[in-house]
């Protein structure tokens, strides 16, 4: 008998035109999207603070920083989510980030085997493209997301 193939949990969000991957154990927590405090002078990408049990998490819109013309929209608030990430770095006071969901993530188990690279060209926010049954994902580079969260939203 064959030992069972380990499995990873992870995320699956739908984002504006495109699918990402977050491990299980990065998400703190999903929400549903609720209205952010906007921030003046700051890139469209940044889309606010949200006030999280205690703490101002900063918001990201992962195809805004992606893409230099890209423009945040949402298919529908009502099924729209904010997926608030641990922060790698834990530096300070920033230990959560969050990007915006189109709806509600679902959580899969990835079996080896399973995501298989595409050798596609990545974006600045990649560390690499796949595919993933009938559907191309990304894996996010949360370092780079991190800091360019870092340095606009907490560089004062």
């Amino acid at each position: 008998m064959s030992e069972p193939k380990p499995e990873l949990p992870v995320f699956v969000m739908s984002l504006q035109k495109s699918h990402i991957l977050i491990p299980n154990a990065s998400v703190a927590e999903i929400i549903p999207y609720e209205p952010l405090q906007r921030v003046p002078e700051t890139p469209d990408w940044f889309l606010g603070f949200l006030g999280w049990r205690g703490v101002q998490v900063a918001v990201a819109s992962l195809e805004m920083l992606t893409q230099k013309r890209a423009s945040f929209s949402l298919v529908s608030v009502s099924s729209a989510s904010i997926v608030i990430i641990r922060a790698l770095s834990g530096e300070g006071d920033f230990n959560y980030l969050a990007i915006v969901a189109q709806e509600l993530p679902r959580l899969v188990r990835i079996k080896e085997g399973e995501l298989i690279e595409t050798g596609e060209e990545v974006e600045k926010t990649e560390l690499m493209r796949a595919r993933y049954g009938d559907e191309v994902v990304a894996i996010p580079d949360i370092d780079y997301v991190e800091s360019e969260i870092r340095r606009i939203a907490y560089s004062n």
